[in-house]
């Protein structure tokens, strides 16, 4: 009986300390956390290159050498999803043995590092740099690059969303 009258009575104490102005602080700073995590969420689905040298070069295919130092598994494939969508074919040769009528080379290399999510404690992997060049001739055609310097808040965008960007700059889409 006691405790409940204390309890009674802290809550009226806690009502009264906070008046309507604490209150719509309360709620103001848990807005902007809402508004800074959702920042976060959509800046995480998106991607830009840092730079890109080299005009957009106009390609039916492309021959790309197999870089055995990258060890996103899923990265070939992707690149050449990126390809695809803009009318470009692609193939893979492994180094030394570059197929006959190769249009253009690409030679590619990217570095993975781990870290967490805003808001959650399990690290996990992504791509923090990509280089891509086209060559065709011998000649450099483009290059790009994507960099996070640990930094940047796109970092943990898919493979995807970073190859797309990076191919979006180095090839004139052949599908429009």
């Amino acid at each position: 009986m006691i405790r409940s009258h204390i309890a009674r009575a802290l809550v009226t104490v806690v009502s009264c300390a906070l008046s309507g102005c604490t209150w719509t602080l309360i709620t103001a700073a848990d807005a902007a956390g809402s508004l800074v995590q959702a920042g976060f969420s959509v800046a995480s689905g998106y991607s830009s290159p840092t730079s890109v040298t080299g005009a957009p070069a106009a390609l039916r295919s492309v021959c790309i050498e197999l870089n055995r130092n990258v060890a996103t598994g899923d990265f070939v494939p992707v690149l050449q999803v990126a390809l695809q969508r803009r009318g470009v074919i692609s193939t893979v040769y492994n180094p030394g043995t570059s197929p006959p009528g190769c249009e253009a080379l690409l030679v590619y290399s990217a570095t993975t590092r781990w870290d967490k999510h805003a808001f959650s404690s399990e690290p996990m992997s992504y791509l923090s740099a990509i280089d891509l060049t086209l060559v065709r001739q011998g000649q450099i055609l483009v290059t790009a690059r994507y960099d996070t310097n640990g930094l940047s808040i796109d970092r943990f965008a898919s493979a995807r969303q970073k190859l797309d960007a990076l191919v979006d700059r180095m090839v004139v889409s052949r599908t429009q």
